[in-house]
């Protein structure tokens, strides 16, 4: 049975005074909770996680993992998280109050990104080389369900009724539907205007959907194509294109603003940021300069922190002028993903080449701290509350 390490033992415990949300939908709008104030970030070369308490910005914590970790998600319900191990094809579920891992699944080929079920208890992962799909049972602790036939599935959404999973391919250049209840495929949603296609070849050559992000309320999809230059607006609740927009060369994918009226898409390939209403009619309001190999977005309510891998770099655009007007240079330190606290005062982002955290004021939009020695090849970061996303 794993361990935890003996990190500052009697904060977790002050942590476990407090009381859990009824449901995940508290826990998404703030509710206290008490893991509201820890930052889980999954160490891929040192095969744990890292528990951040965001109180003090202090390592407590470290839990050994499986091989590879690549993203975590917290079922607040059951006092549960969740790890996917991409490079031993498992899943770690681990118990929050004894910080040990309670079950480890073998799930299909390279298990990346996942989704939790609104309820709070299924959870969707993407085991991408395999082209499968697994729903796994939390509270369970199982493997319900494994479901064939998709194209490199990468990141996913639920419907807001909890009955459809949209899931991107990177691999193709449409969403696939899964009906939760059977376990099926049901639908291939084209993104933009072409027709579906099965696959568009090797992922390093082709970049097809990397995901489709949720509008604020759950009922819009914002779907990205990267080789069609294009955005696709889909109604989460019926399946329906509404909209189809272009964007610039190689868009990654969309994140909203904090208060729900753009989504930000960074374009890898000409390096430039396009900002687009969240509401009809969806049209292109700005493009903005970006930097290389933007990896995510991260918005406050009148900033947008983009976060540039291969430039070292947080870029800062003001949403009031819609211009970029700064940028936070980080170098040698590969920044890869981050969260926002849900206060939006702070950003955390994690930095693989130097193995720390970036604590970064929203404010100021400067950095403020570096949260070292969390472990070799930090990943990514998770927050209950926030709006957490994965590469």
């Amino acid at each position: 049975m794993t361990k935890i390490f003996p990190l500052a033992t009697s904060i977790i415990a002050i942590a476990l005074a407090l009381v859990f949300p009824s449901t995940q939908a508290d826990a998404h709008h703030h509710v206290q909770n008490k893991w509201a104030n820890h930052l889980f970030v999954p160490n891929r070369e040192s095969n744990d996680i890292a528990v951040i308490d965001t109180r003090s910005d202090t390592l407590i914590a470290r839990i050994p993992v499986g091989a590879t970790p690549h993203q975590v998600t917290l079922a607040p319900t059951l006092g549960k998280l969740a790890v996917t191990n991409s490079a031993d094809n498992t899943l770690s579920i681990i118990d929050l109050e004894s910080m040990q891992t309670s079950a480890t699944l073998t799930l299909g080929n390279t298990p990346e990104h996942m989704q939790l079920h609104p309820e709070g208890e299924i959870l969707a992962v993407g085991n991408i080389e395999g082209g499968t799909i697994s729903l796994v049972s939390l509270r369970e602790e199982v493997e319900l369900h494994r479901i064939a036939g998709l194209h490199e599935p990468h990141n996913m959404t639920f419907s807001p009724d909890g009955k459809s999973l949209y899931v991107g391919n990177l691999g193709a250049n449409f969403l696939s539907v899964i009906d939760v209840e059977s376990a099926e495929l049901t639908e291939r949603l084209p993104v933009g205007s072409g027709r579906a296609t099965a696959s568009l070849g090797a992922s390093d050559e082709h970049q097809g959907i990397i995901d489709v992000t949720a509008s604020p309320d759950g009922s819009l999809g914002f779907a990205a194509f990267g080789d069609g230059d294009a955005l696709g607006v889909f109604d989460l609740r019926t399946g329906e294109q509404i909209a189809s927009r272009p964007t610039g060369d190689l868009p990654w994918r969309a994140y909203p603003s904090a208060d729900g009226a753009y989504m930000i898409v960074p374009n890898n390939g000409d390096r430039t940021v396009s900002i687009f209403e969240a509401g009809a009619p969806f049209e292109e309001v700005a493009r903005v300069e970006g930097a290389e190999d933007m990896t995510g977005v991260n918005a406050s309510r009148d900033t947008a922190f983009v976060i540039a891998r291969g430039g070292e770099e947080i870029v800062i655009i003001d949403l009031e002028s819609l211009e970029t007007v700064d940028t936070i240079a980080l170098p040698g330190a590969s920044p890869e993903t981050g969260v926002l606290t849900p206060d939006g005062e702070k950003l955390y982002v994690a930095l693989s080449g130097t193995n720390a955290v970036a604590v970064i004021d929203v404010e100021r939009r400067e950095m403020s701290k570096r949260i070292e020695d969390v472990g070799a090849g930090p990943w990514g970061a998770f927050l209950l509350g926030a709006d957490n996303y994965c590469h």
